[in-house]
């Protein structure tokens, strides 16, 4: 099925009044004429898209007040539109996903727990935990009483031992 519709021509696209008159392939920007002669130009690579306004009207060649050969130079009163202002969307997505990513990033790394080694005292000696340990065999393997290994290790967490975390047995 093509893609042409009875809606893809100047007429029914631009306002009225409004014609198109070139087309820069350089700069890839076409030129359009307004009713009452001013001159508009599309954004590059745009046909329908943004238009801003150029010159205020076309002077008439061979008027030796104006310059015949430069018909489409810029208004001194309106600026020109930089690129930066034509790609502002695309920054504003770009910085969406940035943060989107930022944020995936951040949330993996703050689920893995980084472990704090462990200074043990001199009447005591370290013992790194191993998948499956619990305080009771922990204790038991190296033969003391659950509440002396409890009480040499402040604030140690039964239920949920960090594997590869450091406990210090302590000396008998």
């Amino acid at each position: 099925m093509s893609r042409w519709s009875q809606y893809d021509t100047d007429e029914e696209r631009l306002p009225e009044g409004m014609q198109r008159i070139g087309y820069d392939a350089d700069a890839q920007t076409y030129t359009f004429r307004d009713a009452d002669g001013s001159i508009w130009e599309s954004a590059p690579g745009n046909r329908y898209g943004g238009l801003h306004r150029v010159d205020r009207t076309l002077p008439p060649y061979g008027d030796d007040t104006h310059d015949a050969t430069n018909p489409l130079r810029s208004s001194p009163t309106e600026p020109r539109r930089s690129w930066r202002h034509e790609m502002m969307p695309l920054l504003n997505w770009f910085l969406l996903v940035g943060l989107f990513l930022l944020f995936i990033f951040w949330f993996i790394g703050g689920t893995t727990k980084r472990v704090a080694p462990t200074a043990c005292h001199d009447h005591s000696s370290p013992y790194k935990i191993k998948s499956g340990d619990t305080c009771w065999a922990i204790a038991e393997e190296h033969g003391v009483p659950l509440d002396s290994l409890a009480h040499e290790n402040k604030g140690l967490n039964c239920d949920e031992l960090p594997i590869g975390a450091t406990v210090c047995i302590p000396r008998i």
